[in-house]
């Protein structure tokens, strides 16, 4: 991955040529498949510390710090890195609304971020247990007799969504819409396809709000039109934008997570088979896991000329946060593309779920289900592979997630068999 002195791309000139890499690193990493996170982490003996590449998906060019002591630098200081304005969603539609709080800087930011805090706190996760159980029983229920799955469809994109909906309190049987929803608008390429989810959800979001102005009930919706901030009720905008940012936030990053992990699992059996007889690792493997497969992008606006490292960032500048090339930096972790489930995690934390004050805030909510499902799925289900006859598919664009995978296990009476496909898969 050389520099590329000519190319049809616009380099701004306060960009040295030699911190100039000429790739999507979001198409560059869909392309590379399964093979996506070791590309990854090879960026770091192949790339300056920070550098800069002409385009993003259909976003344009940004920088790209890939050093964690960098990244945790940037997303400590909004006031130069600005979160303002940094989604498509609303401009696509031509409003002006905002992901609240995702969007706004710093000292307002606290008070919207206060509005959510009690929905994602340890003890209304505690409250959760159960029915996060007895959800994740039911889909597997389902699966456990067939003897292979779309891990998608079957499990990863229905149980975060549920438990999503039951904490919301909002209506469980719009499930399928939400799902389709969710994956078109984070995963499409395409702005057309992107636009018109945008618009489906705001449109959805706006008469749920409608109906609960009229009919308030005990739900999250209901509670936002009670609530206030500087002694005023939200706004519609206001209203809009955070019941938004809940809905993607809440529904895709769980079944993200799901299916990178799981992926992980069914290709590696000898770790599979290491949690089984020590399910106690559990909880220390998801976040290994977290770390080792991590799938959130952000990026920020530069406020004012900075410099960073070997980098002039100008205003006006982009750049983008990377959580999973932060977590898989050699300088924070020993043979950090390695995937070690007793890698001792407290003196060198994660940053699978971001850092600073935009750190999320659902982060107790998602660690509770990785670890009820990798639990009830080794504690039920015998050793799993992936599917005969299918080839896991990745992507890339904005949340990375497996966009395909089919799980197999051997039903009783076919352990020999099992026992030789999963050393095959290995």
């Amino acid at each position: 991955m050389n520099p590329a002195p000519e190319t049809p791309e616009p380099f701004p000139a306060h960009v040295p040529p030699h911190l100039i890499r000429d790739f999507d690193l979001w198409a560059e990493l869909t392309a590379q498949g399964e093979n996506a996170y070791q590309w990854a982490a090879a960026l770091h003996q192949t790339t300056p510390p920070i550098f800069w590449i002409p385009r993003l998906g259909f976003l344009p060019g940004t920088w790209v710090p890939r050093r964690a002591e960098d990244l945790r630098r940037i997303l400590q200081d909004p006031q130069t890195f600005s979160s303002v304005g940094l989604t498509p969603y609303s401009m696509l539609l031509g409003e002006s609304w905002r992901l609240a709080p995702l969007e706004i800087d710093p000292p307002e930011h606290a008070k919207y971020r206060a509005l959510l805090n009690p929905l994602f706190t340890p003890k209304k996760v505690e409250a959760l247990e159960q029915d996060i159980r007895l959800l994740a029983n039911q889909l597997i229920d389902e699966v456990i007799a067939q003897g292979r799955c779309d891990f998608n469809e079957a499990f990863a994109k229905p149980f975060p969504t549920l438990i999503f909906l039951t904490l919301m309190g909002w209506p469980l049987e719009d499930r399928p819409l939400f799902q389709h929803w969710t994956q078109t608008l984070i995963k499409s390429f395409d702005m057309q396809t992107v636009t018109d989810n945008a618009r489906a959800i705001t449109t959805w979001i706006r008469n749920h709000i409608a109906e609960r102005r009229a009919n308030p009930g005990d739900d999250f919706t209901s509670y936002l039109l009670a609530s206030q901030i500087d002694g005023r009720l939200l706004t519609d905008d206001e209203m809009l934008g955070i019941n938004f940012l809940i809905f993607i936030a809440g529904l895709d990053t769980v079944t993200s997570c799901l299916g990178l992990f799981f992926r992980h699992l069914a290709r590696h059996p000898e770790q599979q088979a290491q949690l089984r007889a020590n399910p106690e690792l559990i909880g220390y493997a998801v976040e290994e896991l977290l770390r080792s497969y991590s799938i959130v992008n952000m990026r920020r606006t530069v406020t004012c000329d900075v410099q960073v490292g070997e980098a002039t960032m100008k205003k006006g500048d982009m750049v983008l946060i990377s959580t999973e090339l932060a977590n898989l930096d050699p300088e924070v972790f020993d043979e950090a593309d390695k995937v070690d489930f007793q890698r001792s995690a407290g003196a060198s934390p994660h940053m699978a779920f971001s850092y600073g004050v935009h750190r999320c805030v659902g982060s107790h909510l998602a660690r509770r289900e990785l670890r009820i499902a990798m639990e009830l799925w080794l504690q039920r289900l015998p050793p799993f592979r992936i599917a005969d006859n299918s080839t896991p598919r990745f992507n890339a664009f904005g949340v990375f997630g497996m966009e395909e995978l089919h799980l197999q296990w051997d039903l009783p009476g076919n352990t020999a068999n099992a026992r030789s496909k999963q050393a095959a898969s290995a």
